[in-house]
């Protein structure tokens, strides 16, 4: 029997909402510790953050057999996560539960996770046995276990605050005698945490103290009945007006990008922007919706998208931007092409630079790292 290991994005929610539907009673029983309804599955599987989550599947034939779901989350200033595995009745028994749980291990250490919390029945004897012989902690409550996997020790440089402002979540650095504050802002379906694992630590490590916020409906953010451009402007400049460090640099990506223009339109505090695979200028028209639609691959995402786009028409004047901008596209985006971050690049009178390989979603991807130096570099520039 021939099982492919791999982790999940968003467009795969209808197949593991299939598979949590077909688990027998006593396996919801056991996964989730209580008696759920198809309606609960649904909605447990709705409410899964892929940006932040990882999700990983173990696949026979092309069908979901088995998924381990690691919901991350900031635990102190560290992140951690909360692990979950189900697998089918008739796979049972043929180590993909274990080798989902290592699977599991070991995007949890790349990812920089300090522990993982596992919850689960005393009778569930599967799970216990996947703990044993490991760095663990046990708390025992009646018929249920508590076990934390220490995965590595806290490290410093990885250290972020989490704290809510007005609803609103947002992750901070703090630097001392830092070199500057910077904003980041993430795109459509995304959050702050996209910036929270990598990006924060990053430039803090550079002396760049930072904020990254989650717009409402996104991440740990309260939600927000009418989603539009103008009321995701709202959320900033709430957070801003709240920071106690200003920010005299922005970064942003996709949707971010295009309300960080917007934050620094006429504003001669900021110094520095770099956009990221960023909405143009002229933001976002009807037109530009069929790709963004196309290659979404999340119901959520499109949603966004289209609720965003049906707010008050809203555009940029470059002319009316002091702050230096940089300009960074993927050579595979097929939300934001080439053509569209050059033009991007000409209405700011720069050359843009084209990460090779890279997709939309870069700044959550192998190529954060490259795309990372070159914001670095242009922080470091003069004009």
């Amino acid at each position: 029997m021939t099982i492919e290991y791999r982790r999940l994005q968003a467009n795969v929610r209808p197949a593991i909402r299939a598979h949590l539907n077909a688990l027998t009673d006593e396996d919801r029983f056991t996964r989730f510790g209580s008696h759920v309804t198809n309606k609960i599955l649904d909605l447990y599987t709705d409410t899964i953050n892929f940006n932040r989550d990882t999700v990983i599947g173990a696949l026979y034939r092309g069908l979901l057999v088995g998924v381990v779901h690691v919901a991350v989350m900031q635990r102190g200033n560290y992140p951690s996560g909360d692990l979950g595995i189900s697998v089918d009745a008739l796979c049972q028994g043929k180590g993909i539960g274990r080798s989902l749980f290592d699977e599991a291990l070991l995007h949890a250490k790349r990812r920089k996770l300090v522990s993982l919390h596992i919850q689960y029945l005393r009778r569930n004897g599967r799970m216990a046995s996947l703990c044993r012989g490991m760095t663990t902690i046990f708390e025992q409550d009646g018929e249920e276990t508590a076990c934390t996997v220490n995965i590595a020790d806290a490290n410093p440089e990885e250290a972020c605050r989490r704290d809510i402002i007005e609803g609103i979540e947002v992750f901070q650095t703090e630097v001392a005698d830092a070199r500057a504050h910077i904003l980041f802002i993430h795109g459509v379906a995304g959050d702050g945490w996209q910036w929270r694992e990598n990006f924060l630590p990053y430039f803090a490590w550079h002396g760049f103290s930072g904020s990254a916020l989650s717009l409402r409906g996104h991440g740990g953010s309260e939600s927000r009945e009418n989603i539009t451009l103008r009321g995701y402007e709202e959320d900033l400049h709430n957070v801003l007006q709240h920071l106690e460090r200003k920010p005299t640099i922005v970064v942003g990506h996709s949707m971010g990008g295009f309300l960080a223009q917007r934050v620094i339109e006429g504003d001669s505090q900021i110094d520095k922007a770099s956009l990221i695979t960023s909405v143009p200028p002229w933001g976002l028209l009807p037109g530009t919706l069929e790709p963004v639609i196309e290659n979404m691959g999340d119901a959520l995402g499109i949603m966004i998208a289209m609720q965003a786009a049906q707010g008050k028409p809203a555009y940029v004047n470059p002319d009316n931007i002091s702050a230096d901008v940089q300009i960074i596209g993927g050579e595979r985006d097929r939300i934001i092409p080439v053509d569209v971050v050059e033009a991007t690049a000409r209405s700011y009178e720069t050359e843009p630079i084209m990460i090779k390989d890279a997709g939309h979603a870069m700044i959550s991807s192998s190529k954060w790292r490259e795309v990372a130096d070159h914001v670095a570099r242009h922080l470091a520039s003069t004009k």
